[in-house]
């Protein structure tokens, strides 16, 4: 299990960063991965690997704002992300 968290400052700029022109976002991720095989003692061991996992990254703050991030109603949690995935190396 992995947890962090992240937060991207710097100086307004209406042309990059839109809406407030504030780049200033906060949030986390979390992330637990598996390697089912992929270990010495594991099938097909070393020509095989993989690893299965889940991340979600949540966002408390988007542009420098917590409710209407677009000008649409938006809240800054409504960027939130849950991945599934899997990888295979051979």
């Amino acid at each position: 299990m992995t947890l962090g968290e992240f937060a991207d400052d710097g100086s307004r700029d209406l042309a990059l960063y839109g809406n407030n022109g504030r780049p200033d976002t906060r949030g986390g991720i979390a992330e637990h991965d598996w390697n089912p095989f992929g270990k010495a003692d594991s099938w097909k061991e070393p020509l095989a690997n993989l690893r299965v996992g889940l991340q979600y990254t949540w966002y408390t703050r988007f542009s420098g704002l917590v409710t209407d991030v677009d000008g649409a109603g938006r809240h800054a949690s409504d960027n939130d992300t849950l991945y599934l995935f899997a990888w295979l190396a051979l």
